[in-house]
């Protein structure tokens, strides 16, 4: 693996205690950065990975690249902070959570059934497995952002940090510390060397958010302008041989980016 990125500030990599005791959400400099420059709130960002962690995917069924994507930043963040998963000692959450992954695993066998049959069929599974899990766990419905903001937390996410051992929080921290345009752009200037499940996710909700017709970018002159200038850049770093400086200058320009769009925005 080359190198890594959540080139976030060592204040940002950890979550903050919040007045009501439970810990808090750090949003990074480089997140807020990307949310602004695309013109996506973060809340709807971090909402929308929650809403495509899928336990069919991760079981092994075929689903879209955005689900897969989703799912794999659980798998990711639980190498990250090396967590240890608790056995299920509750005879019943087994005997129920066995019927199901049973069900899903002879779905994705079915050689009769389309790959979008099968998905349909597996949201259906999931939901069913939901409504017999529901009197069993004390999986949270949300998670809170702040005291304007929440998160809706689903079944498949809730399940899937559970089985990996990992708290929701922890889950959206990584997700966050690996947000960051200038080191993506940076590492894969000269020739695409590597990407992470993080930026990938990111990518793809760009294009689908940014294809709503109310998303019209905000400031297309800011934009554009920028957009000239980064071009521009990408020719000048690709002399520069250091990563670090290369990351350090696209920081500086998007941040530059941000806050004249911060300033235009009313």
């Amino acid at each position: 693996m080359g190198h890594r990125y959540g080139y976030a500030c060592e204040e940002n990599k950890i979550s903050n205690m919040g007045s009501n005791g439970r810990v808090k959400l750090v949003s990074t400099e480089d997140f807020k950065v990307a949310c602004t420059i695309n013109n996506l709130k973060q809340e709807e960002v971090l909402q929308y990975f929650v809403d495509r962690v899928s336990f069919y995917a991760f079981n092994g069924g075929e689903m879209e690249a955005v689900t897969l994507w989703a799912t794999s930043i659980i798998i990711d963040c639980k190498k990250e902070v090396n967590a240890e998963i608790q056995a299920v000692t509750d005879r019943k959450v087994k005997r129920v959570s066995l019927k199901y992954i049973l069900m899903l695993s002879e779905l994705n066998d079915n050689p009769y059934l389309s790959t979008i049959d099968k998905m349909k069929e597996s949201f259906t599974l999931m939901r069913e497995w939901e409504i017999d899990m529901s009197p069993l766990v004390d999986y949270p419905r949300d998670f809170s952002l702040d005291e304007n903001h929440s998160l809706a937390l689903t079944f498949d996410f809730n399940l899937l940090c559970r089985m990996n051992g990992i708290e929701a929080v922890q889950v959206l921290q990584y997700f966050v510390n690996n947000i960051s345009m200038a080191s993506e752009r940076a590492i894969n200037l000269i020739e695409f060397v590597e990407t992470n499940s993080c930026m990938s996710l990111f990518g793809m909700m760009r294009l689908s958010l940014g294809d709503k017709k109310n998303r019209i970018p905000i400031h297309q002159e800011i934009h554009k302008w920028y957009g000239e200038k980064l071009l521009l850049l990408d020719d000048r770093l690709k002399r520069e041989e250091n990563l670090d400086k290369r990351i350090d200058v696209y920081r500086a320009f998007y941040k530059e980016w941000y806050n004249s769009l911060r300033k235009n925005i009313n």
